[in-house]
């Protein structure tokens, strides 16, 4: 007797399987799902417990499952549900009306009988059925959710992590910098000053060779006379460095020499050799048409810059020996032997690499370049007896490939700073030779 109440009574639902059955019954039959599972009629309890063996129909009222805390009501609301002041209470709430009343020991196949007679708890078996369908449906949904490939990667999340770091820290990294140019102030403002010497310098002179005989001495001489006030200021103000010394190979007189010296003396140098290489060039604008045609001062100009570049690269290397070794080479030897190593296998490399282009630059100095043949004077009426580049009358008029004709001057200063035909830009040369224009390279040579 005591097995067969253990089995009935496992067949009922806990209060939490009840509330969550009920939560999604109301849920679920929204749509009418359970609608045929739904009586006519609301039942009483003599209907529901009509089935159950031992327990006559006539003796089960109402007041009894009230009096006990329990509700019974219809099924599309609630089948057996506790009250309020049950639930407050916690745990199950027995009945006072009386003790139980085992059944008397029948056989087994009396269990499958109370099944068939019971359609209260067939009804519950349904809805527990559909409802664990419906919240394992729910659940997978949520899975394929989760692997929405819409879903940032780990990468992108730690780039975002990066990202809102550097929002932290900015401005600590600002309070940084700041004082690193409050300590440096000087050096950046003589270096800030002498690149705007530099850039109007270089542009100035560039507009005078594109002039060719419009171009202005006075224009030149003042270019001189300011890079070379510039310089002369520099070293005076600073004539207790000596930094005239590492035009020479030589060290400046500096205390100490960590990296912000090597830094400051090598772009003091760098600058300087860049207004003399300017200077140089101004030399050659000054020259006289007859000295030295307008066509062939592209390939001086050439040849100007390219030896200039080689000797600015030169000039740090002492300067480089000097800061990696240290003030006492005994202390790291082998470290500093090995890093000098590394930079000069590094700067052979550069040094070859400019001893290449000044032999280019030699062969285009003593070799003359011929961008077509000799035009004639049917060519020359066809396209109005006109320079297009000069408009004026044809001087040596040379016809490209395209059959365009042109100045043999006017050709020539083109096509030291373009590679296409001034009218169709059709190709005209495969290589383009930088700085014949007179253009000053702006690199800054720190190593």
């Amino acid at each position: 007797m005591q097995r067969r109440h253990s089995s009935n009574t496992d067949g009922m639902p806990s209060e939490r399987s009840r509330s969550q059955t009920l939560g999604s019954e109301s849920s679920l039959d929204e749509g009418g799902v359970f609608d045929c599972l739904k009586p006519d009629s609301p039942a009483s309890p003599q209907q529901i417990f009509s089935g159950l063996v031992g327990v006559p129909s006539g003796s089960v009222s109402s007041a009894q499952f009230q009096a006990a805390g329990l509700v019974i009501g219809t099924p599309p609301e609630v089948f057996i549900q506790m009250t309020a002041s049950s639930r407050e209470e916690g745990g199950p709430h027995r009945s006072e009306v009386g003790p139980f009343v085992p059944r008397a020991p029948q056989h087994h196949h009396h269990h499958h009988h109370l099944l068939h007679h019971h359609p209260l708890q067939h009804r519950t078996s349904l809805l527990q059925q559909a409802t664990t369908a419906a919240a394992s449906e729910r659940h997978g949904s949520r899975e394929d959710g989760q692997e929405d490939p819409s879903t940032p990667a780990p990468a992108l999340s730690e780039l975002k992590a990066v990202i809102t770091w550097l929002q932290r820290g900015f401005p600590f990294i600002l309070i940084l910098l700041a004082k690193v140019c409050f300590q440096h102030k000087l050096g950046i403002a003589v270096c800030v000053g002498m690149a705007s010497t530099f850039t109007y310098a270089n542009s100035t002179f560039r507009h005078q060779v594109s002039l060719r005989e419009e171009r202005s001495v006075f224009v030149a001489l003042w270019i001189i006379v300011f890079l070379a006030g510039n310089t002369f200021y520099i070293y005076y103000t600073f004539s207790h460095e000596e930094l005239q010394n590492s035009l020479m190979f030589s060290k400046p007189n500096l205390s100490s020499f960590d990296f912000f010296d090597l830094v400051w003396v090598v772009g003091i140098t760098d600058f300087v050799l860049k207004y003399f290489t300017i200077t140089l060039k101004c030399f050659v604008l000054f020259l006289p048409k007859i000295l030295l045609a307008f066509k062939s001062r592209g390939k001086f100009y050439l040849l100007i810059e390219e030896v200039s570049q080689l000797f600015r690269a030169l000039v740090p290397i002492q300067l480089w020996y000097k800061y990696i070794m240290g003030e006492d080479p005994s202390n790291s030897y082998f470290l500093g032997a090995t890093l000098i190593i590394i930079y000069s296998l590094c700067k052979s490399f550069d040094i070859c690499g400019r001893l290449s282009a000044i032999r280019k630059a030699l062969v285009v100095l003593c070799s003359s370049q011929s961008y077509g043949a000799r035009a004639g004077s049917q060519q020359c009426s066809d396209v109005g007896d006109v320079c297009a580049i000069c408009q004026a009358d044809f001087r040596d008029p040379v016809a490209l490939l395209c059959q365009h004709v042109f100045c043999e001057e006017c050709l020539c200063v083109w096509f030291d700073r373009e590679r296409t035909c001034p009218l169709c830009r059709s190709t005209v040369i495969e290589n383009l030779r930088c700085w014949k224009d007179g253009t000053t390279s702006t690199h800054f040579q720190i190593y």
